[in-house]
C-alpha cells in the first residue's frame, strides 16, 4: 500500500472515530438531560467526558490527515479559492470548518455557565429549575444538531463523492 493509501485509510478510520464520539456524546448527554436525579445527571455528564475527548482529539487529526490525503492525491481541497472548481472535497472542508466557531461562541461559554449551575444544584443536593433549564439550552442544542448534521453530511460526501 502506498503512503497516500495509508494516509487515506488513517483519515477514514479517524473520521469514523470522530463520528462515533459525536454520536456517543449525543446519546449520553441526552440521557443525562432526561435524568430526574442529580446523581444520575452527574454520572452521565461524567460519562460523556471520554466521548468529548474523542471528538476534540479526532477532529484535529481528521483535519490533518484529510489535508495530507488530499495533498498526496494531488487534489485541490481549497477548490474555488485557488482557481479550482467546487467539488465534494471543498464542500466537505467548508462544512467541517464551519463547526469551529461553535467552540468559542457556544460550547465554551455555555459550558462554563452550565458548570456554575451544576455546582449550585450540587450545593443544594437537588435538580434545580436552573439546572433543568440549562440541560435544555436551545442554543447548545442547536449547535449540537448542526455539528452532528454537518459532519454527517461530510461523511456522506466522503463516502459517495457525488460531484
Amino acid at each position: 500500500m502506498s503512503l497516500a493509501g495509508i494516509i487515506v485509510l488513517t483519515h477514514a478510520l479517524i473520521g469514523f472515530l470522530f463520528m462515533a464520539g459525536l454520536v456517543g456524546r449525543w446519546i449520553v448527554l441526552g440521557a443525562a438531560q432526561r435524568a430526574t436525579e442529580l446523581r444520575d445527571m452527574r454520572l452521565l455528564a461524567a460519562a460523556a467526558g471520554p466521548f468529548e475527548r474523542i471528538v476534540i482529539l479526532s477532529a484535529n487529526f481528521v483535519l490533518l490527515f484529510g489535508i495530507a490525503a488530499a495533498w498526496l492525491q494531488g487534489r485541490n481541497a481549497l477548490g474555488p479559492l485557488t482557481g479550482g472548481s467546487v467539488d465534494w472535497l471543498f464542500v466537505a472542508l467548508v462544512l467541517f470548518l464551519s463547526n469551529l466557531p461553535l467552540v468559542p461562541l457556544v460550547f465554551i461559554p455555555r459550558g462554563r455557565a452550565f458548570e456554575s449551575v451544576m455546582r449550585d444544584a450540587e450545593a443544594q443536593d437537588r435538580v434545580t429549575p436552573e439546572l433543568a433549564a440549562a440541560w435544555r439550552d436551545p442554543t447548545v442544542r442547536a449547535a449540537h444538531v448542526y455539528e452532528l448534521g454537518s459532519n454527517t453530511i461530510v461523511l456522506i460526501l466522503m463516502l459517495t463523492k457525488p460531484f
